[in-house]
């Protein structure tokens, strides 16, 4: 008896033990999240540890539009970013109290997304605001994210709509491609944007110059509340041709300013101003947020910020007001670079104040001069900085280039500058090699090639000696190289081509772009021109307005440039 009570013991105490074994191992599944919650699989993490993307809307309580804008914005950034949790915020606190208030439908402002993403365990937070501009609301969200900088192990944010120079390119394709349907002939197109006090209402004037630019002269930018007003808009309008007008939202959504201010049928309206003034109108109730091409901005953005600063490679040129020939030759430079360097991020910045001007105020283009440029890489966090200029020559232009750049050694993790397309023997003998292939069609008997260069009293015009020699050394007497501004002169040229058999003299410049100088000084009609010169001297004058940037082997020398100056 008694060794079956002890026997009996022992199995009470075994199975106190499995019931207590059993509680513990199964403890974690009742605590691991709220009832109302699925257990995230043993596999996976908790979903509040998963990285969020935190996308920053004004906002509207226009339920339907808002579906339609602000929801396709998150959607396409859910779908671009799957490893990320997309989150939503607005700015506008009296659109959060409509919405609580009306439809019970609880949004949080961005404090409180913020105290959100604490509370829950975030550690990797990127913030994409969905704003047009960085104007005041943009301003708060980055008033109000500052304090959170400490609270995460990683805190990035994205840029809103219009940022950059790409951006504004990569809107006006958008625009154009949206309202391809509506733009007929006799048709005006009209965008109604919100308009602001702050600093950055110039993004309304500088789109317009973009539209302008990109040949849509029947495009016409408004605002609500700043300038460009009704009335001014209303006046551009009525200089034209137009009967019609079609009115659209220049904003992410399509809200309250779109459907009165307007589409609606009130006397002060957008829709009856033009209706007074004879015209026929259409609205269009469809906000930014719809296009797709709005869409992959906002994801660019928001890329760019989840990637980090890239390294930068700064591309700095003279620059040219000539569109077409900038297309061809400095783009296509910085194309070539970004190619050959996927890893850097390639920027660009002008020495020519007057070209930056100019642009500025006929196109709308932000370029950055080499200052500007520097100061914003520092104002980016960029840390790694390669400067590779683009000047034939080491002169004036480069000179100035080294010392603006020198005045921000220790501003960055490493800051290198490189060297412009002739430095050293090596890359005369390779420029020599691309003039020679990129003139075999016009290198024939009884013709002379004439290179126009640009020229300077910098002692960095023997240049042109030495690359006149370099030619003669390679058997090619026929070529021949001049200058605008210095010597060989064009009375130089003359004389030298004067000494040949040559009946005919092709003419080509010796610069990076086919510009101001190509257009006129080489090729223009004027009198004094190379053009006029060489045909008054009884030579059959062809012009090659081609650039040395669209010369694949000038590309190829500052890209061998640029990666001596990585490795170095």
């Amino acid at each position: 008896m008694k060794f079956t009570k002890i026997i009996s013991m022992l199995l009470v105490c075994c199975m106190l033990l499995g019931l207590a074994a059993c509680g513990a191992q199964e403890a974690p599944e009742t605590t691991a999240a709220p009832e109302t919650t699925s257990a995230a699989p043993e596999t996976e993490a908790p979903a509040e540890t998963k990285p969020v993307l935190l996308a920053v809307s004004f906002g509207s309580s226009y339920n339907e539009t808002r579906d339609v804008t602000i929801g396709a914005v998150e959607a396409a950034l859910q779908a671009a970013y799957p490893e990320y949790e997309v989150r939503r915020a607005f700015t506008s606190q009296i659109v959060i109290d409509i919405l609580e208030e009306r439809e019970k439908m609880e949004i949080d402002n961005v404090i409180e997304a913020m105290d959100r993403l604490v509370a829950d365990g975030v550690k990797e937070v990127v913030v994409q605001p969905t704003h047009v501009m960085p104007g005041f609301e943009y301003d708060d969200v980055m008033a109000e994210i500052a304090d959170y900088a400490d609270k995460f192990d990683s805190m990035k944010v994205g840029d809103p709509l219009l940022a950059s120079d790409d951006d504004y390119d990569a809107l006006v394709a958008s625009l154009l491609e949206e309202t391809a349907e509506y733009n007929a002939e006799g048709t005006a197109i009209v965008f109604m944007g919100h308009g602001t006090h702050h600093e950055a209402n110039e993004t309304y004037s500088r789109l317009q110059k973009r539209l302008n630019a990109a040949g849509a002269a029947n495009y016409f930018i408004g605002t609500v509340e700043a300038e460009p007003s009704l009335d001014t808009v209303l006046a551009a309008v009525q200089e034209t041709e137009a009967t019609k007008v079609v009115l659209l939202p220049l904003m992410i959504v399509a809200g309250d300013h779109a459907t009165n201010d307007m589409a609606g049928d009130e006397e002060d309206s957008w829709k009856t101003a033009f209706a007074n003034a004879g015209y026929e109108v259409e609205c269009v109730l469809k906000g930014l947020g719809q296009y797709e091409g709005v869409q992959n901005i906002l994801i660019a953005h928001a890329g760019k910020a989840i990637e980090g600063q890239k390294p930068v490679l700064l591309a700095v040129s003279f620059g040219t007001s000539y569109n077409e020939t900038r297309a061809l030759t400095i783009d296509a430079v910085e194309d070539a670079l970004q190619a050959a360097y996927p890893e850097y991020e390639v920027r660009r910045a002008f020495t020519a104040q007057t070209v930056i001007d100019i642009l500025a105020e006929r196109d709308g283009h932000d370029i950055d001069n080499v200052e500007e440029a520097m100061d914003r890489l520092i104002a980016d966090g960029v840390k790694e900085v390669v400067v590779q200029p683009t000047h034939v020559m080491t002169g004036f232009e480069y000179d100035d280039v080294v010392k603006a750049v020198s005045e921000y050694e220790g501003k960055f993790d490493s800051l290198k500058i490189s060297t412009p397309v002739v430095t050293t023997d090596a890359d005369y003998d390779a420029l020599v090699a691309s003039l020679i292939a990129e003139t075999a069609a016009y290198n024939v008997e009884g013709t002379a090639i004439v290179f126009m260069g640009h020229g300077t009293h910098h002692e960095a015009n023997a240049t042109y000696a030495n690359l006149q020699q370099k030619l003669i050394d390679a058997g090619y007497a026929n070529y021949f190289i001049g200058t605008v501004e210095a010597t060989p002169s064009l009375d130089d040229v003359l004389a030298a081509v004067q000494a040949t058999d040559a009946t005919k003299v092709v003419l080509l410049p010796l610069m990076i772009v086919a510009g101001d100088h190509a257009s006129n000084d080489m090729a223009g009609d004027e009198e004094g021109s190379w053009k006029d010169t060489f045909t008054k001297a009884g030579y059959e004058v062809e012009c090659v307005l081609n650039g040395l940037g669209q010369y694949e082997g000038v590309q190829q020398i500052l890209i061998d440039h640029a990666a001596a100056t990585i490795a170095g």
